[in-house]
């Protein structure tokens, strides 16, 4: 498969990959050959300075154990085979990006992610067998090469730029085993997979339900029992390489209805894409990272992470964002002649389900004051507008006076090399933080930032009077591959926490033997979409398709999961039926128009769903199906509570 991206470039040189280009870093630590850093408790490599073609990557560096092979560390490295750690945790961004001689990895368990581009552009490498462990494969791992050609002339806009030659080796083999993330990714990218056998992780007993019989042979295994080799993977819930109390934790979480299937670590990369957005309308504004500035190449349009959600999902939207434009107010801009993107953001009309805002960089740029956040009781709207804080509170003020239902998300892009960079950002979010409006944070969650100049010429833009690119605005592929695919999945997470799966009632108490419709309910109505119903002891209680029935003395939960995660949990008390019916009142005496609530009490243990209220004689004393009576005329009547199984009880009812 092969395609040809347009690119904003003018560099004539491609600088060639180093293995060194990123990792020399003062603040690195040095054994022997590696250099790493130490983060929470792991070492992280930054590089390896060595010679030898073939290497094992140490389990320790420091007394540190090796968590993760950072960015770019092995970028441009002439490595032809490396072994990893069981101790790997995590595979960084682009590392082993340019590795052109690289033809084996070695992938341990225990390794669960493997991040964005991480063997890019390694051509000799034409398969990798992917533990079960591994549950987040980024976009472009394997498998793709990216050539740049610079100079091209650019006739519809008058300019030089580059093109990107964007090819995928459809000759990759991924091993690993069916129902993972390697597979997940081989049908993502088109490519062949060799499958190692089939794994349904937390169905240990292939029984095709995750249930109590699972928990207990996990359990059972737990104080020395045995498992074979197929549910042992399947149990490693956490994806740590170990089956252990850990495991089990989760899955008994999950069989008692407290998390969804989704939440599992291993199981993470099969959730759903999200629906939510299909056909909603947004409001986009910020500044050139929001435009898109630098996608415009050979007559295309200006194409950012706006356009990306707003396309993919066939919505109606509006781009407002303005290249060079600040958050707060400015009297003079240098850069351009345009509004803030506050006020922009003031002069908002109609209705909007999702508005997504960005912006930062230039404050940062015209050293606009940052400001301070005000207290949090200091709701009035009045802020000071000339410095970040104050607009970015000015803004949520607005925002959440005249938008209160629609889904709002502020980008906070991605890291530059400013003094105050840090400082501003933490500002935006303390802010959005105060007024609870949710941000995405790039900077904070992934490590698409500045490398070196042949990664940076690749993802970022080039203007004509520079030689490399600005590390500043995203290109076309970047927007799509990183900040759209990171906002998507943001902004889907707050659609469905808005729309929320409950039951109707918090549990239930059954007697032995009695069913019961039960009713789920969304954003206040009443939701018949597609269910998966599951108990976490269907020998206690039993649900099909809703329908709740007690089997035996006991506690369940119900839960109730839709196709994208959503999840319900009833908790159901199952008791023996009752031999003796009371009220909590056996006679009362009322006037006309007056009304009293009979409610039915058992002996400890039993209990009954099901109950019936009779009137003889309805024009003195009417009664209703909750146990409510209602006083209409004079006389007296006599009210019979009834149960299922025939045990009944009556209250004399006398209307003065």
């Amino acid at each position: 498969m092969r395609k040809t991206i347009a690119i904003l470039l003018t560099m004539t040189i491609l600088c060639s990959l180093t293995v060194t280009a990123f990792a020399e870093n003062s603040s690195a630590a040095r054994s022997g050959d590696w250099l790493y850093t130490v983060e929470d408790g792991g070492a992280v490599i930054t590089a390896y300075q060595g010679i030898d073609a073939s290497v094992a990557v140490p389990g320790t560096l420091g007394d540190y154990p090796v968590v993760r092979i950072g960015r770019a560390a092995f970028c441009g490295s002439r490595l032809e085979s490396v072994d990893l750690p069981s101790t790997v945790r995590e595979i960084g961004w682009w590392a082993f990006y340019g590795a052109s001689n690289l033809r084996n990895v070695s992938l341990p368990d225990g390794l669960q992610k493997i991040d964005f581009g991480a063997f890019m552009n390694c051509p000799s490498l034409h398969g990798v067998t992917i533990p079960s462990t591994v549950y987040e494969i980024g976009a472009d791992a394997f498998a793709v090469r990216c050539e740049t050609v610079t100079g091209v002339q650019d006739y519809p806009n008058d300019r030089l730029v580059s093109t990107q030659d964007y090819t995928v080796d459809d000759s990759f083999i991924v091993t690993g085993y069916s129902g993972t993330a390697a597979e997940d990714f081989a049908q993502a990218k088109q490519l062949s997979f060799d499958s190692k056998g089939e794994l349904s992780f937390g169905d240990l007993n292939a029984d095709g339900v995750i249930d109590a019989g699972d928990l207990i042979l996990l359990r059972n295994y737990s104080d020395g029992g045995e498992l074979t080799l197929t549910q042992r993977l399947s149990a490693d819930l956490n994806c740590d390489g170990a089956v252990d109390g850990a495991d089990s934790e989760l899955l008994g979480e999950y069989v008692s209805g407290e998390i969804s299937y989704y939440s599992l670590p291993a199981v993470k990369f099969a959730k759903p894409a999200g629906s939510f957005l299909y056909g909603r309308t947004m409001y986009c504004d910020g500044d050139s990272i929001a435009k898109g500035t630098g996608t415009d190449t050979f007559g295309s349009e200006f194409y950012s992470y706006c356009h990306y959600i707003g396309y993919n999902y066939g919505m109606d939207f509006v781009d407002k964002a303005v290249g060079g434009t600040t958050l707060a107010r400015v009297k003079d801009n240098p850069i351009t002649d345009s509004e803030s993107i506050l006020e922009r953001v003031l002069q908002m009309k109609g209705d909007y389900d999702v508005i997504l805002l960005d912006g930062g960089f230039n404050d940062m740029f015209l050293d606009v004051r940052i400001g301070t956040v005000t207290a949090d009781n200091n709701r009035n709207g009045i802020y000071d507008e000339f410095s970040t804080a104050g607009a970015v509170e000015r803004i949520c003020w607005f925002l959440t006076k005249n938008y209160p239902d629609a889904v709002k998300l502020f980008v906070l892009c991605h890291e530059y090399d400013d003094d105050d960079h840090a400082l501003r950002w933490d500002t935006i979010k303390k802010a959005l933080d105060k007024w609870d409006i949710p941000y995405v944070d790039i900077s904070g969650e992934t490590d698409f930032t500045a490398v070196n100049k042949s990664i940076n010429n690749q993802y970022f833009y080039c203007n004509d009077s520079k030689k490399t690119a600005d590390r500043i605005h995203p290109l076309a592929y970047a927007q799509e591959k990183v900040y759209g695919r990171m906002v998507e999945k943001k902004l889907n997470d707050l659609f469905e926490q808005k729309y929320l799966l409950a039951f109707g009632e918090e549990s239930l108490s059954l007697a032995k033997g009695e069913s019961v419709q039960t009713s789920l309910m969304m954003n206040g109505y009443s939701y018949f979409g597609e269910v998966s119903w599951t108990s976490s002891d269907s020998e206690v209680a039993a649900v099909e398709n809703g329908t709740v029935t007690a089997k035996s003395v006991g506690e369940a939960f119900v839960r109730a999961e839709t196709s994208d995660g959503r999840i319900a949990r009833l908790r159901v008390d199952v008791k023996q039926n009752p031999l003796c019916l009371y009220l909590n009142r056996s006679a009362v005496s009322l006037n006309p128009f007056e009304s009293s609530l009979l409610i039915p009490e058992f002996l400890e243990g039993t209990v009954s769903h099901t109950v019936t209220y009779t009137s003889s004689d309805p024009n003195v004393a009417e009664v209703y199906a909750d146990g409510s009576v209602i006083a209409r005329s004079r006389g007296s009547a006599v009210i019979t509570c009834k149960l299922p199984n025939g045990v009944k009880t009556a209250c004399d009812v006398i209307v003065q």
